[in-house]
C-alpha cells in the first residue's frame, strides 16, 4: 500500500461533544529563574508557574466520544481544536499533554462555556 496514504490515514480522531469549561484565565503563567548553590555544582533553573484561577485540567482517559467509546489515557503528540457552541469564548491554556491539558474561559465572563472538542493524534 502508499506509504504516503497510510501516513495521513493513519491518526485516530475523537469528537467530544457539549463539553463544559468552567475554568477561568484568571491564572498568570509567571517565569521564574532560580539558582541553585550546592556542594556538587551551581545551577540555574528556568520554571514556569501558573499561579491563581480556576484550573480545569482534563484528563483524555476521563473523556468519551460521540460514540459512547472512552479516550486512551495516553495519545501519542495529541492536538485538540475547540468548536464553540455558545458565545463564551473557551482556549487551551499551555501545550497539550500525553494524558490531559488545560482548559479556560476568559475570567471576564459572567458564565460557563459548552464546546465540541475535536482531540487528534498527530503523526
Amino acid at each position: 500500500m502508499n506509504v504516503t496514504l497510510d501516513f495521513l490515514t493513519g491518526n485516530r480522531k475523537w469528537l467530544v461533544r457539549d463539553f463544559t469549561v468552567w475554568g477561568d484565565s484568571g491564572s498568570f503563567e509567571g517565569s521564574i529563574l532560580e539558582t541553585e548553590k550546592g556542594s556538587q555544582s551551581d545551577r540555574v533553573i528556568f520554571m514556569r508557574e501558573l499561579s491563581g484561577g480556576n484550573s480545569q485540567i482534563v484528563e483524555f482517559a476521563d473523556l468519551c466520544d460521540h460514540r459512547g467509546n472512552q479516550l486512551p489515557a495516553t495519545i501519542k503528540n495529541p492536538e485538540v481544536v475547540i468548536v464553540p457552541k455558545s458565545e463564551v469564548a473557551s482556549f487551551v491554556v499551555g501545550t497539550v499533554g500525553p494524558s490531559s491539558f488545560r482548559i479556560a474561559r476568559p475570567f471576564s465572563q459572567p458564565s460557563d462555556a459548552t464546546v465540541d472538542l475535536l482531540i487528534m493524534e498527530m503523526n
